[in-house]
C-alpha cells in the first residue's frame, strides 16, 4: 500500500507558479480576473486597451500583465479558458453586475479588493498543462 496522495489536477495557481513564479502567477490570475470582468461588462472579448480604459490603468501596465498571463499559461493567448469555467463565469458576471458605480471608484483610485479573485485561482486548471 502506498502513502502517496491521490492524483488530482493542478490548480490554476499551481500551474502559474510552476511556469512563471509566484509574482507573475499572481499577476496572471489578476489579469484573468480584470479581463473577465471587463468582458462581462462590455459583452465581448476586450482588447488590452479596452481593459486599460475600463480599469483606468495604463496600456503599458496591462500589456505587462498580459505578458505575465501568457508566461504563466503557455499556449493561452487570452483568459477565455479561465473565465469560462462553470465555477468562475458566474462569479465574474456577478462581480461585474455589482460594480454599477465602480468606474467612478476606479477613477478616484479606490479599487476594491476582491477575495473571489484569489479563490478562483485554487480551482482545478481546465486547460491542457504545457
Amino acid at each position: 500500500m502506498s502513502n502517496q496522495t491521490p492524483s488530482r489536477p493542478p490548480t490554476w495557481l499551481e500551474v502559474a507558479v510552476t511556469n512563471a513564479g509566484v509574482f507573475k502567477a499572481a499577476t496572471a490570475i489578476g489579469w484573468a480576473w480584470i479581463w473577465g470582468i471587463t468582458r462581462a461588462d462590455l459583452g465581448h472579448d476586450p482588447t488590452v486597451e479596452e481593459v486599460a480604459e475600463w480599469w483606468n490603468a495604463s496600456a503599458r501596465t496591462c500589456y505587462r500583465h498580459l505578458a505575465a498571463f501568457r508566461s504563466a499559461f503557455p499556449g493561452l493567448s487570452d483568459p477565455t479558458a479561465f473565465v469560462d469555467q462553470a465555477e468562475v463565469k458566474p462569479v465574474i458576471e456577478s462581480t461585474a453586475k455589482s460594480m454599477s458605480n465602480f468606474a467612478e471608484k476606479v477613477k478616484n483610485r479606490k479599487k476594491p479588493v476582491d477575495t473571489a479573485m484569489l479563490k478562483i485561482g485554487f480551482l482545478p486548471c481546465a486547460y491542457q498543462v504545457q
